[in-house]
């Protein structure tokens, strides 16, 4: 069943201010205020099996560990955690050579170290409020044997999900999706949207893949919008031929702030990229997902990346949206990401800063089975405006424009949508 829409959400809510989405999302954001985002992404991972990601907050002088976390890493060598305490914390990684779920002196090991080789705590960017590391495991690099010794001593009989602090953020790139798991379930889609932080902790975050990598295929990505959820590409992923392409989807907290979503994004594809060296690929939005997978394709040709070949979005509303700036404005909290639907906010302004016709060709489709609303103009699709889904600064960039006789759900089971996006992905 698909996530409420996202006006439906609001009005609901602004109706209910002291509401459990409310204070959940409350909370939340209490804890983006209070945490910083550590990554890491281990360089030769491909190369090493059962590998550990590890931070640990140890008070060398002390021969103390406070805390500890760690996370399984995949293939890609992408894994981060929040932290909440800035100082003191050591990220390195090991990969467990005899499976015993602990490091030994024996296995490649990395940590994270300044110019001169000597481990260091991490350096939080105090402009993103993040750390951004990377490394190589080596068979001559040994972690801490003091930080060992101490961790050890704070482990003690414990298991491993005993005394980790629970923060980590799982991150999968390239693993093979079962759709019905229940993290891609639609409820889940809703919590991401109302929970942008807890949501990686619990669900994870990352590109997933429906089959296994093809190399003679090409991969399209597919992104949702807000408390959407891969379940709404079900009809899609039914309908793309296999022999052609490999749909991968986006699995993203649609509550947090669009730019760093874009960000996130291509750093994942860019990752990717290097891992499988893949030529080409197109790109497939619904919604805000649109909003998101823009920036994406702008940031990864500034960054001299321009494997994203076609670009296709629904129903995305590329002039924001109304009521974002009410809830905003009234809101008992605001959803990050409704700081960047607000018509005319900052994200959109730079949105349209680099034109894609001419090197990324856009079809854009749009509904307009519309219905009476207190909070939409006469024309819309029951959750955007026709006149945002029209935007002049997206449809002046588009190569066509389509509207159709749906909402903003249905559109996405629409034969000829389907049909025609498919024909622009194969060149047409």
């Amino acid at each position: 069943m698909k996530a409420p829409s996202l006006l439906v959400l609001l009005a609901a809510s602004l109706l209910v201010a002291g509401c459990a989405n409310f204070r959940r999302l409350a909370e939340d954001l209490n804890f983006i205020d209070e945490t910083s985002i550590v990554s890491a992404r281990l360089t030769n991972a491909a190369g090493y099996d059962d590998i550990y990601g590890l931070i640990v907050e140890w008070d060398a002088e002390h021969g103390e560990v406070r805390s500890a976390d760690y996370a399984k890493v995949g293939p890609v060598g992408l894994f981060g955690f929040f932290v909440k305490e800035t100082e003191d914390q050591y990220v390195g990684a090991f990969s467990d050579r005899n499976g015993n779920g602990v490091y030994d002196q024996s296995d490649p090991a990395w940590i994270h170290t300044d110019a001169s080789g000597r481990p260091v705590p991490i350096d939080i960017d105090p402009a993103t409020d993040r750390a951004r590391l990377e490394g190589r495991l080596s068979s001559s690099t040994a972690l801490p044997a003091d930080m060992v010794t101490a961790a050890r001593a704070f482990k003690g009989g414990r298991s491993l999900e005993e005394v980790a602090s629970g923060w980590s953020i799982p991150v999968d790139l390239g693993t093979v999706a079962d759709l019905d798991d229940p993290r891609f379930s639609s409820e889940r889609g809703s919590r991401g949207y109302w929970e942008p932080a807890a949501y990686p902790i619990e669900t994870g975050i990352g590109i997933f893949f429906l089959q296994k990598y093809d190399p003679n295929k090409v991969p399209v990505l597919f992104v949702y919008g807000a408390a959407g959820s891969a379940q709404d590409w079900r009809t899609f992923f039914r309908e793309i031929d296999r022999r052609k392409y490999q749909p991968w989807f986006v699995h993203y907290p649609t509550g947090r702030r669009l730019d760093e979503m874009g960000s996130s994004i291509n750093r994942g594809v860019e990752l990717l990229q290097n891992h499988y060296r893949f030529q080409r690929m197109h790109v497939v939005a619904h919604s805000m997902g649109g909003l998101v997978a823009r920036d994406f394709i702008l940031k990864s040709r500034r960054d001299g990346n321009h494997y994203v070949d076609r670009f296709v979005t629904i129903s995305t509303p590329w002039g924001g949206q109304a009521f974002a700036e009410s809830g905003v404005k009234r809101a008992p909290s605001a959803i990050p990401s409704w700081h960047d639907m607000v018509p005319g906010s900052e994200f959109q302004d730079h949105l349209f800063d680099d034109r894609l016709r001419g090197k990324v060709p856009h079809l854009l489709f749009y509904g307009h089975r519309g219905r009476r609303s207190l909070t939409l103009p006469a024309e819309n699709d029951g959750t955007v405006s026709v006149a945002s889904q029209t935007h002049d600064r997206a449809t002046a960039d588009a190569v066509e424009v389509r509207g159709y006789d749906e909402d903003h759900v249905s559109i996405l089971s629409n034969k000829d949508v389907i049909q025609r996006t498919f024909r622009h992905l194969d060149g047409g």
